[in-house]
């Protein structure tokens, strides 16, 4: 069961799945504070490999989908770059208040979120190839939980 539970999430996790957000969502007012809006998720990156960072710059995008519904894409719910030179490091993903309410479809219940990574960490122009810096999906898939704790993610070379 365990198996068929990590193959509808990966294939859910297809990238030409995923569904973005829409871009013509109304603009909070101007007045509110940003940090009125949203939460952060703290994530630590770690990994065993030595790794060798010649491009710095990476994106980190939280996903949510229903684990229930095989065909449904996941749904994109924020992303954010950053600069790191070294692994292990930790960051703070801007997570809005209202990510339960931007998933599509609408689900009663049993959400799941997960994060990725786009990262041309060695500098050749092309993300997610040999040599890269990528998540570990062999030593755990990178579910994570939106309760305020910091989360744990796995980085490897791709080989």
């Amino acid at each position: 069961m365990a198996a068929g539970v990590l193959s509808v999430t990966l294939f859910s996790c297809n990238k030409s799945d995923k569904k973005p957000l829409s871009e013509n969502t109304e603009a909070k007012s101007e007045k509110s504070n940003p940090s009125e809006n949203q939460e952060n998720l703290k994530l630590e990156f770690t990994g065993t490999d030595h790794f060798t960072i010649k491009n710095p710059k990476l994106k980190v995008s939280l996903y949510a989908h229903d684990p229930l519904l095989a065909d449904a894409p996941a749904t994109l719910i924020t992303e954010k770059e950053y600069e790191q030179t070294s692994v292990p490091f930790t960051i703070d993903l801007p997570i809005p208040k209202d990510a339960a309410s931007r998933i599509d479809p609408k689900a009663a219940e049993g959400m799941k979120y997960y994060v990725s990574i786009e990262w041309d960490s060695d500098g050749n122009g092309k993300a997610g190839e040999k040599r890269d810096i990528y998540i570990d999906h062999d030593k755990e898939f990178p579910n994570v939980k939106l309760n305020g704790e910091p989360q744990k993610v796995y980085l490897k070379i791709l080989k």
